[in-house]
């Protein structure tokens, strides 16, 4: 099982080539990105956007990888969008990277009913946060808004294969709630409770479901023997199910500025693996997100 980023930069290193492209990739960031990636035998880039900036920016970043990246010249974003979107159904990209287009502007155009890489699924976030032991998958932060108990199915369904291309056979997912009681006046833990019964009659598989659980429960042992919680998930969580949006993008940032751990993100669901790194992320964030994004490819 891959338990750290580097060791999945290792795996990926492993597999054959894919191509990432990068919309509105004029920001350093995102050049940044594809250069360390260039020189750690990582993937194949094709780069859209303003050309004279790009190029600069690959100057800046390591001058000898200028010619190495199709560029194609483009300085309008959705212009831009709508191109990394054509080279996907023509088979000429395997997953995207958000470049200085939003996370809106991009999913727009993922998502266009005449032209875009629908495939009829839910899609969902799943952000890969690399911990003292593991790599612990939350979702979702940052594309579901308030999901019910479908939409949590979904949700569940999109991460659990996440975990196991990290090698995870049977991913521990746990259902995050204040509490771990039934609370008629708190939705997420009547939800919490009714999945966890649908995975006990086999509706959901791959994976072993329990909750409603609070965090302190799902990842430490400890909390979960004094609180005489048993269940094989409580303190050993390897996928923490949000109840919202809010609480999984405020978690996922606080993991980022607060705990300064190492993250990645990956939009499953979709045709191919949509990478929305926040334009506020650094380049090497950008990096384990790509290396995610082409192990789940």
């Amino acid at each position: 099982m891959i338990k750290n980023f580097d060791e999945l930069l290792d795996k990926v290193k492993e597999l054959p080539p894919k191509r990432v492209v990068i919309p509105a990739a004029h920001t350093m960031a995102a050049v940044y990105c594809a250069t360390l990636a260039k020189e750690e035998g990582i993937g194949d880039f094709l780069l859209i956007g303003d050309r004279e900036k790009i190029i600069n920016y690959i100057s800046m970043s390591e001058e000898s990888l200028v010619d190495s990246f199709e560029i194609i010249d483009e300085s309008d974003t959705e212009k831009c969008i709508e191109l990394a979107v054509d080279a996907v159904l023509n088979n000429k990209a395997d997953l995207i990277l958000k470049g200085a287009s939003t996370t809106g502007q991009l999913m727009k155009g993922v998502l266009n009913k005449k032209k875009g890489l629908q495939t009829g699924k839910i899609l969902s976030d799943v952000l890969v946060i690399e911990t003292k032991d593991r790599l612990t998958l939350m979702t979702d932060g940052g594309i579901v808004l308030y999901p019910g108990v479908k939409e949590k199915v979904a949700i569940i369904n999109n991460a659990v294969p996440v975990a196991h291309k990290l090698g995870n056979p049977c991913p521990n997912v746990a259902l995050l709630c204040a509490l771990e009681v039934e609370n008629p006046k708190m939705p997420p833990t009547i939800e919490a409770a009714k999945l966890t019964r649908m995975y006990k009659e086999g509706k959901i598989t791959g994976c072993v479901v329990e909750g409603p659980l609070a965090l302190d429960v799902a990842v430490s042992e400890h909390a979960a023997k004094i609180k005489e919680i048993n269940s094989p998930v409580a303190g050993n969580a390897d996928i923490l199910i949000m109840p919202y949006i809010e609480a999984g993008n405020i978690f996922g940032k606080a993991m980022t500025y607060y705990a300064h751990l190492r993250v990645a993100h990956v939009i499953v669901g979709a045709k191919v693996p949509i990478l929305i790194t926040s334009r506020a992320d650094d380049a090497l964030t950008k990096l384990y997100s790509v290396a995610l994004g082409i192990i789940c490819a």
